[in-house]
């Protein structure tokens, strides 16, 4: 039987949640100066009170936002890499392979999902006060490329991940101004990877995207 006090436990999580949410949208929009806690609360659909009961601060708010959405989208990436483990020397030789695995994550992270984290993450990097936040995140992230390039046996893993790292939010960039079509930026994705990857393992050339 579920008590009263789970209950209530259970409702200040979902409106924590709503409003680290919320917090997250606002950034993503304006950056920090749109996120006040009037305008979270509202964003919620909370009374305005709610975000002084659970922060003390807006940059409490922003920051603990921030971390949770690092922590989500790591452990994502976590996902996406044990989803299979990539025959790198395949990769590098068959294109039609290579393309394949870009557009499958291409499906899973959507451009608008792309871009609400380059926002949140460019807004955090202009941020004095959330900028070690957001070199973090991407630290984090380069560190899971280069735990998985050097389990698959990589030189050099966390400078090729760097690379990877880079060439990634390059094209997240172009796929918010569509300056190839879905379907072009994953091959062109997939053959800069694929060049990347080449020179690690062996110096190997590869061939163009068609």
């Amino acid at each position: 039987m579920v008590t009263r006090a789970q209950l209530t436990q259970e409702r200040s999580r979902v409106r924590r949640e709503q409003l680290l949410d919320a917090c997250l949208a606002l950034f993503a929009e304006g950056g920090a100066r749109a996120v006040t806690h009037r305008a979270v609360a509202a964003r919620a659909g909370l009374p305005p009170a709610t975000t002084v009961y659970y922060f003390a601060t807006i940059d409490d708010l922003l920051r603990e936002a921030l971390r949770r959405h690092v922590q989500q989208w790591i452990a994502t990436m976590e996902e996406l890499a044990g989803l299979e483990l990539v025959d790198l020397r395949r990769l590098v030789a068959d294109a039609d392979h290579a393309t394949g695995l870009v557009s499958a994550v291409f499906a899973l992270r959507d451009v608008a999902t792309a871009g609400t984290e380059l926002a949140i993450y460019l807004g955090a990097a202009r941020d004095p006060a959330l900028r070690a936040d957001a070199a973090d995140a991407l630290g984090r992230a380069e560190g899971l490329v280069a735990r998985l390039l050097t389990a698959l046996g990589v030189p050099d893993a966390p400078e090729v991940a760097a690379g990877a790292v880079a060439l990634i939010l390059g094209s997240a960039v172009r796929r918010q101004a569509a300056v190839h079509p879905e379907p072009d930026e994953a091959r062109l994705l997939a053959h800069s990877l694929r060049r990347l990857l080449s020179a690690s393992l062996d110096g190997g050339a590869v061939s163009p995207p068609d």
